[in-house]
């Protein structure tokens, strides 16, 4: 670090010298007389315009002459008067860093005093500024996750080895982890493939510093590679982490947070977007092994995968000193910009009334909702107007071993007129013909 400043070759001998009188008046002994001077190429004296408006320009503050050149000779150079607005400097030998006259610009504002520029909007003449679609969308993103009581945090870009190992994430689906040449430490040798770690990290700090109640999030880069590949690749995600439980009021205790919480943000998040054909697919422990086993799910919209959402698993959360539950979710950044749409879709009120059914399904426990609610929405047509779950029930005597009873109130609306009886009843038997047919459900009495 010392030879990379450089040193300053006009004072070797003044140096030299002084050292000279040192040992001598600590260690005794005379002094030679002469010196031995190896000098072959001198470097010259560095001389610089500065260019007064330019600077005043470039600074944004109407500073001075005479304040420049104050501040100049205070550093040791050498200035000449101004001459049709220019001033000839003197860089001092011991300044090898003042190259340029933007060098100069930089100490000059360094000690007038950064706080002493005012705050001015860039000029613009015939021109309407507005903001990217990527601007936009990070816009709602920030403002939809702080209003769902989410704080927004920053992590390194930097990780350990360990931590898709220790996350139980598939290293294989993630690809090669990209290697830092010159790492910090060995706890950040590599870039990270995923910001779930480091979230595990903050909540296990806040954690042991009592903090009960945690819900963070945070928008990166992640990074990965492959043989043979040039370049990294790299992604923007958001991610975003819930620990402890929710906040007690006076007529509600407070429950832990849990896997419906971080759907919850996910489906906040695809409102304000307008994402389309917002659904979730359950995962299975093979699917996402960081995941607890039946508390996990991809979220899609139409075909295509915007990310996750689940619970952590426990040996996860361990691995990271983070006590669980934790509730998580990482979405692709790139992928939700592509499904948010600019303009919302909007329906009239009905002005017809609708024709509501209740049915429960005997189904196994393999059959998920997505399934039947898919199933449904299918056979229902343009009649059915709205599905809503509202009860789920288990009893092995009553259903059977494996068994569950799921239990639906259906609408049935025609957009233009009013819906007859026989015509819903028509309607709803086919939905429950098709759905038993799919699913192997059976119509619970």
């Amino acid at each position: 670090m010392r030879y990379e400043r450089k040193v300053d070759a006009q004072r070797i001998e003044r140096n030299a010298n002084f050292a000279a009188a040192l040992i001598a008046q600590v260690c005794g002994g005379e002094v030679s007389t002469g010196i031995v001077d190896a000098w072959p190429v001198q470097e010259e004296t560095v001389q610089l315009q500065l260019r007064v408006k330019r600077c005043q320009d470039m600074l944004g503050a109407p500073i001075s002459v005479e304040e420049m050149q104050d501040i100049l000779h205070r550093l040791g150079c050498t200035v000449s008067p101004a001459e049709e607005g220019v001033l000839y400097v003197v860089v001092p030998s011991f300044r090898p860093d003042l190259e340029r006259e933007i060098d100069l610009y930089e100490e000059i504002l360094r000690l007038y005093g950064m706080e002493n520029i005012p705050s001015t909007l860039p000029g613009g003449r015939e021109r309407i500024g507005v903001r990217s679609w990527h601007e936009q969308v990070l816009t709602r993103l920030h403002g939809t996750l702080r209003a769902s009581g989410l704080s927004e945090t920053q992590t390194y870009a930097f990780a350990s080895p360990e931590d898709l190992k220790n996350l139980r994430m598939d290293t294989v689906a993630e690809g090669e982890a990209v290697e830092l040449i010159n790492p910090l430490n060995a706890e950040q040798s590599v870039m990270r493939q995923t910001l779930i770690p480091n979230l595990l990290r903050s909540v296990a700090f806040n954690q042991n510093h009592g903090v009960a109640n945690i819900a963070l999030y945070e928008v990166g880069d992640v990074f990965n590679t492959a043989e043979g590949r040039k370049q990294p690749k790299e992604r923007a995600k958001l991610a975003g982490v819930l620990a402890g439980a929710t906040d007690a009021s006076w007529n509600r205790a407070a429950q832990a947070y849990d896997f419906f919480d971080g759907k919850g943000v996910v489906e906040n998040i695809a409102r304000e977007l307008a994402i389309p054909k917002l659904r979730f697919k359950a995962l299975d422990a093979n699917e996402a092994p960081q995941l607890q086993p039946g508390r996990g799910a991809q979220v899609l919209s139409g075909g295509s995968v915007l990310g996750w959402v689940g619970e952590i698993h426990p040996l996860a959360a361990v691995a990271f000193e983070a006590e669980a539950p934790v509730v998580a979710f990482e979405l692709d950044l790139n992928a939700l910009e592509k499904a948010a749409s600019i303009e919302r879709e909007t329906q009239e009120v009905s002005q017809f009334p609708p024709v509501t059914m209740d049915v429960a399904f005997v189904v196994d426990e393999a059959v998920t909702h997505e399934k039947l609610l898919q199933t449904m929405q299918s056979a229902g047509g343009n009649l059915l107007d709205s599905v809503q779950l509202f009860d789920v029930y288990r009893d092995e005597e009553r259903l059977g071993a494996g068994k569950k009873s799921m239990a639906y109130a259906l609408e049935y609306r025609a957009p233009d007129r009013t819906l007859e009886g026989e015509e819903a009843e028509s309607a709803h038997a086919r939905l429950v013909k098709k759905v038993c047919g799919a699913t192997g459900a059976e119509v619970r009495g």
